[in-house]
C-alpha cells in the first residue's frame, strides 16, 4: 500500500511542477464518471480480491483476478493489443549510418509508446 501511495505522490508532484493539476483531475474524473467508467471493475477487483481473505478460496480468487485484469485490458476489441501490433509492424529499418540507426530507432520506439498512451487513454 505504501508503494501505491508513493507512486500516487510522484503523479500528484509532477503534475503540480508541470501546473497541470487541473487536467489531471478532469482526466480522473472521466475514468469514474460517465459512460464506460471503471467504477464496475473496481467494484469486481475489490470483491475478488477481499473473497480472496478466505484461504480455502485463495487460488480461485486469484485465476478471477487474472481473469479480469485479462478482460479490462482486452475488452472491445482489444484496443491496447491491436496498436500494440500495428506499431510493432510499422516500425522503420534502421538506416546503415550509426547517426541515422540511432535517430530512427528512438523515433520509432517513441512512436510505439505514444500509439499505446493513446490507445490507454481512449
Amino acid at each position: 500500500m505504501s508503494f501505491a501511495l508513493i507512486i500516487i505522490g510522484l503523479f500528484l508532484l509532477i503534475s503540480a511542477i508541470k501546473n497541470t493539476q487541473g487536467s489531471l483531475f478532469t482526466l480522473i474524473h472521466g475514468d469514474f464518471t460517465g459512460s464506460n467508467n471503471f467504477i464496475f471493475w473496481l467494484v469486481a477487483i475489490l470483491i475478488v480480491g477481499a473473497v480472496g481473505y478466505i484461504e480455502r478460496i485463495k487460488p480461485v480468487s486469484n485465476a478471477f483476478l487474472v481473469l479480469i485484469v485479462l478482460a479490462l485490458f482486452l475488452k472491445k476489441g482489444a484496443p491496447l493489443f491491436t496498436t500494440f501490433t500495428s506499431s510493432i509492424a510499422s516500425t522503420q529499418q534502421a538506416s546503415a549510418s550509426t547517426g541515422s540507426n540511432t535517430q530512427s530507432v528512438s523515433s520509432s520506439t517513441s512512436s510505439i509508446i505514444g500509439n499505446i498512451i493513446g490507445a490507454i487513454n481512449g
